[in-house]
């Protein structure tokens, strides 16, 4: 498909590039064609201008007798024409010539020849006497513009090849953002195909046991709460899936509003606490000042929750979390520490991915959709901050989130 992609891509370009030769070289060649032409005027105007004085009237008629003797034996390229004053040609010198008054080009019949011809009136005391008229073979001219529509012709598929394997190479560099999304979604339909049908399964066999009244004997609660769990499940990642989609779609509408993170913090920790009590786990605050951040304030409440929810969840019994805020310069951070199992050091690249996971046995005993960390760096990325983490297996982790304070940020919304 990319492929397919890259082939459209080059011959569209290839298409229009020509489309542009084709009319540059129209265009060239007509201002060509004027110019050869306009020189031959010009020649043609300088010939009328050095033969005109030698016409003589003799009897009230004009006359280049006297000019063809002293020409005589000399080549004379142009052909030299006089005509009455009621445009009947009377003599006539040089090359045979279109015995017709005419200013511009005139072709000759039943020949593959053209002649340029300009005439100037004869006059004398006020008096008109005929017209002396010049033409010249344009011959040259035409050999001209023809050698430069060959040239146009021949350049013109190899510019067309050319531009081809260009474009196909360069659209390579254009497409591969296309062919990385096209990636992640094949693996994020994949992943979450296999996330949902896990939890169907689940209730599926629930339901299949319950139409069975003999298999169903005295777990009926343990079946109802395995169902309870797996409903669970599907709608924190159906939460979890709206929350991402909305944060990573640029066009979606969020308001900003100036965002207390010192009491956004207070809250989730407040909020967590009951469960991390329940695992014997201690959650510290440690807000070293009072930041403000000109923010949309979900976004933040999602970055802090899944912070401090996922450092509960790999945290032993007895452990301890930490959540501090810090601010320096424009920056604010938001640092979420635990002493937990830790994330091995080849797994830590790929921890923002979606639905990754280090200890897969360990998620499904702690719950999760995989995707909290995933909308950790979406939202933080949404307002122009960065996350990075710092952890060694069997010590802790420590998540630290910078982002820009007041308004300096350019979170879009």
């Amino acid at each position: 498909m990319v492929n397919s992609i890259r082939i459209k891509l080059a011959l569209w370009f290839v298409c229009m590039v020509m489309l542009l030769y084709s009319v540059d070289s129209i265009a060239s060649m007509m201002v060509f064609k004027v110019s050869l032409m306009r020189s031959v005027d010009v020649g043609l105007e300088d010939l009328i201008a050095e033969v005109r004085p030698s016409v003589k009237v003799v009897n009230g008629h004009a006359s280049l007798e006297d000019w063809s003797d002293e020409a005589e034996g000399k080549p004379i390229l142009a052909t030299v024409q006089l005509f009455d004053t009621t445009g009947k040609a009377v003599e006539e010198y040089g090359p045979e010539g279109v015995k017709q008054l005419h200013n511009g080009t005139l072709k000759i019949r039943n020949e593959e020849k053209s002649l340029r011809s300009m005439f100037s009136k004869i006059e004398n005391d006020g008096k008109q006497y005929g017209y002396i008229q010049l033409q010249v073979s344009t011959r040259p001219q035409d050999d001209a513009i023809e050698q430069f529509f060959m040239v146009v012709m021949v350049v013109a598929p190899f510019i067309a090849a050319g531009v081809g394997i260009c474009a196909y190479l360069f659209s390579g560099q254009a497409v591969k953002p296309i062919e990385r999304t096209l990636l992640m979604l094949r693996r994020f339909v994949a992943d979450a195909g296999h996330e949902l049908n896990t939890p169907v399964a689940t209730i599926e066999a629930c339901l299949e046991t319950l139409r069975d009244p003999h298999k169903l004997g005295e777990m009926s609660e343990d079946v109802l709460q395995i169902m309870e769990r797996a409903s669970e499940r599907l709608r924190h990642l159906s939460k979890d899936l709206i929350v991402l989609a909305r944060i990573e779609d640029p066009e979606a509408e969020m308001m900003r509003t100036s965002v207390s993170l010192h009491q956004l913090t207070d809250a989730v920790v407040s909020e967590l606490v009951p469960r991390a009590r329940e695992r014997g786990i201690e959650i510290v605050m440690d807000n070293k000042v009072e930041a403000n951040i000109y923010g949309h304030h979900e976004s933040l409440l999602e970055i802090v929750n899944n912070l401090v929810d996922n450092a509960i969840k790999y945290c032993d019994t007895n452990g301890r979390v930490l959540v501090s805020l810090d601010q320096k310069d424009q920056n604010i951070t938001i640092s979420v520490s635990d002493n937990g199992v830790g994330i091995p050091a080849d797994s830590i690249g790929n921890i923002f991915d979606r639905f990754y996971r280090v200890d897969k046995s360990r998620s499904r005993d702690v719950g999760g959709s995989g995707l909290g960390l995933s909308i950790v760096k979406a939202a933080v990325e949404r307002h122009s901050g960065s996350v990075s983490v710092e952890s060694e297996p069997g010590k802790g982790t420590t998540f630290r989130v910078t982002l820009p304070a007041g308004r300096s940020g350019t979170f879009e919304g």
